[in-house]
């Protein structure tokens, strides 16, 4: 039988004191509380460090070492917290269409989860980067959800579901899913690609985001976006090794002193730049 863990460490990280109840209120509070204090962080697979999905090493990861990830680690992570209260959930996988090409097919290679919820189904995703959802949304087409963070919409064409975004008042395609199930071993085989493989973006290039109270902080290599909840958005070139770690450290909320290489690979972005 598979140990059971203590979630009582999450909880506290992200300053939840609320009822443990599978209502959707918990849900709701569990997943903003998640996206407004884990950032959205490749520093892992960027300077070649081991990728860790199983619970324990996530939640060392998080709560230890104050650090971020990407999808498959935040949401593997939540899956198990829902369960310990008592969701009903299931791991799903989608082809990331954001950016993509309409001729492009793309490998299912991010992670997001159904949950049931007062007699109801709902989208729980706590990590796509700079446009994740930052609270569940109901599994329902066609219907425009505001979230804090932004309109969000689920369509369907020939069995296919699509999760899109109102951005400048254009809907934006994020990704595209099914709903097969999929597990840990699923996650574990996209997961090493992501990583490792040396086409990767991820392995490529520096990505980190945070959803907070003013708006979005984004970070894609020496760029620096943000993007208020109301207002207009700001960039900035980064030019220095000490500039991009404060904004590491300082804005996204990541802990950077025990990622091996970090400076050596940033060296290198800011040269090629």
């Amino acid at each position: 039988m598979e140990r059971k863990i203590d979630i009582s460490p999450y909880l506290d990280l992200i300053h939840y004191d609320g009822v443990l109840a599978p209502s959707f209120d918990t849900l709701y509070q569990l997943h903003f509380r998640h996206t407004q204090t884990i950032p959205f962080e490749n520093l892992s697979p960027f300077t070649a460090m081991e990728m860790r999905l199983d619970v324990a090493s996530l939640l060392e990861k998080f709560t230890v070492h104050g650090r971020g990830g990407y999808c498959y680690e935040h949401n593997i992570l939540f899956q198990y917290i829902l369960e310990q209260v008592g969701f009903k959930t299931t791991g799903l996988a989608a082809r990331v269409r954001l950016n993509v090409p309409d001729d492009v097919i793309a490998p299912r290679t991010h992670m997001l989860l159904l949950v049931e919820a007062d007699g109801q189904q709902w989208i729980a995703d706590t990590g796509f980067g700079g446009m994740t959802l930052t609270v569940p949304i109901r599994f329902a087409m066609d219907e425009v959800q505001d979230t804090p963070h932004g309109q969000y919409r689920l369509t369907r064409d020939n069995g296919v579901y699509r999760l899109e975004t109102r951005v400048q008042e254009a809907w934006r395609i994020l990704y595209a899913f099914d709903l097969t199930p999929n597990y840990l071993p699923d996650y574990e085989v996209s997961n090493w690609y992501v990583s490792r493989h040396p086409a990767s973006h991820f392995v490529t290039h520096l990505v980190a985001a945070r959803a907070a109270k003013e708006g979005r902080h984004v970070l894609h290599d020496t760029l620096y976006s943000f993007y208020p909840r109301a207002g207009e958005m700001e960039k900035r070139k980064l030019h220095s090794i000490d500039e991009i770690k404060g904004l590491l450290e300082n804005t996204f909320h990541i802990g950077i002193a025990e990622v091996v290489g970090l400076d050596a690979r940033l060296e290198a972005l800011i040269v090629a730049d």
